[in-house]
């Protein structure tokens, strides 16, 4: 195997240890990791479409809609047509999200990552 064969095996053996605790951290939240990523996209972009939070997280339509529909349900995310074309809806975060969101930050802060070679950063 070459080094770079290694380097990528170890990349995505780091990313699924990752993902997994993420997982179990924001289990009790009832988030999911690409809720939560859904959570993080529009706060760094309130007023996001759909195809903006489908580029972020690069998944596909149908299960960014699954994810946003989670948050709306969870009364998390609004949906809101945009002022400039009723056609295009945007999202939001509701005070719900915002608060869902602090939490998760505050379980993500406690996680220690196995295997990762260092914490992570704050």
């Amino acid at each position: 195997m070459s080094n770079r064969e290694e380097h990528l095996l170890s990349v995505l053996r780091v990313a699924a240890e990752a993902q997994s605790q993420l997982e179990s951290a924001l289990r009790p939240l009832d988030l999911t990791v690409d809720g939560w990523r859904v959570l993080m996209t529009i706060r760094a972009a309130p007023g996001a479409s759909m195809a903006e939070v489908i580029e972020a997280l690069v998944i596909p339509a149908s299960s960014a809609t699954r994810v946003v529909d989670g948050l709306v349900d969870l009364g998390a995310v609004f949906r809101t047509p945009a002022p400039e074309d009723r056609r295009r809806v945007t999202l939001r975060l509701s005070a719900e999200g915002v608060r869902r969101l602090r939490r998760a930050q505050d379980v993500i802060r406690a996680i220690e990552p196995r295997d990762l070679g260092s914490p992570l950063p704050d």
